[in-house]
């Protein structure tokens, strides 16, 4: 799954290829991340490789931010004792080490991970000092992952800025369900629903996202029981627990807008598949009023509920199964209509039936 998201999901393999054109480029990075890195590890990996092939002499290497100062702990880790020895007070850190020669950071990419909001201008005000500072080399790139959108509070003179959320939407997130769907024990008539039920609820968390996929069937008949069940007994690829915050109301009104983006275009295929049918029927018991007080003058303005009364009222003469096909789909309407769930055995057998009752048919 992790190789499916960073390489085969567009925005996201774009992404991560921006970071590492910028880091070769020479510019160093302002980098918004979410909470909860998809496949953080194989990011990283992925990054690390291609910086390799772009600049084999220079290593990235990731670091936790430290408590102490910016410049006094770049000081301390990449340059020797001697090095180090030079340092004079009344010199800030990064005027020394940008003017520097003799220190391994002049051939590396440092991460600072994980920076929290109190010491991100630190950091950025270093790095654009050290930029500033940089005389006759190559300098160190530094990569700044910070949290909470600081992308869009914070910026500085020579650093870029690029940012997951503002880079990867909804829909991508959604394209990878369809894509892990692939795998699933579901029916292929049920895929694209459950791709887009998962990313509807579990968005926010692609890795959230791959297990719920990957339950298929489980998911689709309990989804917040499913979900609350990964959240107790499994964890991340990082190790860390899954969160999920989201209430059982909240999953309700996103499943019920995933059910009427698939159901209410299959309803409507179905009334002009009916209507096309039995048109010379209709057309002879017209005019008839709708639900509404108004008169329904054409058969292509008749409703479901116009449809019903007609066939009861033995206006339209079909058999007792398209009778009860006619009843599955007005209740599969008004349910949505007001905003109730479909159970899975009502949108299993609309699913499946599926494009074949259509206008054209």
């Amino acid at each position: 799954m992790d190789q499916i998201w960073w390489n085969h999901i567009i925005k996201a393999h774009a992404f991560l290829e921006n970071i590492v054109k910028e880091a070769a480029g020479g510019h160093s990075l302002l980098l918004t991340l979410p909470d909860s890195v998809p496949w953080k590890s194989t990011f990283l990996d992925l990054i690390r490789e291609q910086l390799l092939m772009e600049n084999p002499k220079n290593k990235l290497e990731v670091i936790e931010c430290p408590e102490e100062e910016p410049g006094e702990f770049i000081l301390q880790k990449y340059c020797k004792r001697e090095t180090r020895a030079k340092y004079r007070y009344g010199v800030s850190y990064a005027q020394f080490l940008g003017k520097c020669q003799e220190t391994v950071l002049n051939d590396r990419y440092v991460w600072v991970s994980d920076i929290p909001d109190e010491k991100v201008t630190k950091w950025l005000d270093f790095v654009s000092e050290y930029q500033k500072n940089v005389q006759d080399k190559t300098p160190g790139i530094f990569i700044l992952e910070v949290h909470n959108d600081a992308m869009n509070r914070k910026s500085k003179k020579g650093v870029r800025s690029l940012g997951f959320e503002q880079n990867i939407g909804a829909y991508d997130k959604y394209a990878f369900c369809a894509l892990a769907s692939s795998e699933t024990n579901c029916k292929e008539f049920l895929r694209p629903y459950l791709a887009e039920a998962v990313a509807s609820v579990c968005g926010d968390d692609v890795e959230l996202c791959a297990v719920c996929v990957a339950k298929g069937m489980e998911f689709l008949n309990a989804p917040y029981e499913t979900i609350q069940k990964v959240t107790e007994d499994l964890v991340r690829s990082d190790g860390e627990r899954y969160c999920f915050s989201k209430s059982q109301e909240e999953v309700d009104t996103l499943l019920w807008e995933a059910q009427l983006k698939y159901v209410f275009p299959l309803v409507e295929n179905y009334r002009r598949y009916f209507v096309k049918k039995y048109y010379a029927f209709i057309k002879a018991a017209l005019p008839i009023n709708n639900g509404y007080g108004d008169q329904v003058m054409v058969p292509e303005e008749a409703e479901l509920g116009n449809l019903m009364y007609l066939v009861e009222r033995g206006g339209i003469p079909v058999s007792a199964e398209e009778s009860m096909e006619l009843k599955r789909y007005r209740k599969a309407r008004n349910e949505l209509a007001h905003m109730n769930l479909l159970s899975n055995e009502e949108l299993c057998v609309i699913l499946k039936a599926g494009k074949h009752k259509t206008a054209s048919d």
